[in-house]
């Protein structure tokens, strides 16, 4: 009966029997290289937009019921420490999960119930998900697992879960910078040293952007762009400058004429005076 009913819901697209089901079956050829992934669904998203079951549809992912105990590194909210590269051993061997929820609903779910082997956080990483794009900290299931993935050292294993959605390419090259300073360090302390250098230095560039007064133009200049600072800006020095060589070229135009002046007066008195000759 059970085998019947898993049977249907694989037809009728429920991924939470589908993934227990599939799970006993070969995993499909594109995902030979993953390693045992699980999710506890608590059904608090939207099921069309859920990563995670769309992976247990492709027969990629178990999902676990509540009394179910996953030994390996989870994904959870109620984790003290980040993912790093020291979990690497424990994802080959033991698998990589999550816990599906709503942070809005954390407090009614019953994580407390779950049997967790080892909880884990992510360090900061920005969402490329269509609902969440450029949120941070807002990731869905199949982000979580191509983070978890990246940083423990799986990079083409992190490509491959993100490859069977339409926006996952752009969540690696998104995060790169990240994720590779994430990847290169040895323990959950080190990860959390560098998120804060990346903030810091992310807060440091947006107090140091241009602070021009847009509405202060020049009204002397006949084009101008107040979004951007003009090509080949001077500064007052250079102005003071620029403006001695205009005065002693029109000085230098000035003596030039008075010259040309004396001179044809000069040849014209010279003529009358042959003529009077």
């Amino acid at each position: 009966k059970q085998w019947y009913q898993r049977r249907v819901a694989i037809t009728a697209g429920d991924a939470k029997y589908a993934g227990d089901f599939r799970s006993f079956e070969a995993k499909p050829e594109w995902a030979q290289s993953l390693g045992r992934l699980a999710m506890w669904d608590f059904e608090q998203c939207d099921p069309k937009r859920c990563t995670g079951r769309k992976l247990a549809r492709f027969g990629v992912l178990q999902t676990l019921r509540v009394q179910e105990r996953f030994p390996g590194v989870v994904l959870s909210p109620t984790g003290t420490l980040v993912v790093s590269p020291a979990d690497r051993q424990t994802i080959e061997k033991q698998g990589l999960c999550v816990v599906d929820c709503s942070w809005a609903e954390i407090e009614s779910t019953p994580i407390a119930r779950l049997k967790i082997g080892y909880p884990r956080l992510l360090p900061f990483l920005i969402a490329s998900n269509p609902v969440n794009y450029g949120k941070p900290w807002k990731l869905t299931c199949v982000e979580a697992f191509a983070a978890a993935y990246y940083i423990s050292g799986f990079k083409q294993q992190a490509e491959v879960v993100l490859s069977k959605f339409k926006w996952g390419g752009n969540f690696i090259p998104l995060n790169l910078e990240m994720l590779e300073s994430y990847s290169a360090c040895t323990d959950a302390r080190a990860v959390i040293e560098a998120q804060t250098q990346f903030l810091a230095r992310c807060e440091q560039e947006a107090n140091t952007k241009d602070t021009r007064d847009l509405t202060d133009i020049d009204m002397s200049v006949e084009v101008c762009n107040p979004n951007r600072p003009p090509q080949g800006a001077q500064s007052d020095s250079d102005y003071s400058e620029s403006e001695e060589s205009e005065n002693s070229e029109e000085k230098s135009e000035e003596e030039s004429e008075e010259e040309s002046e004396e001179e044809s007066e000069e040849e014209s008195k010279e003529e009358s005076e042959e003529k009077s000759v």
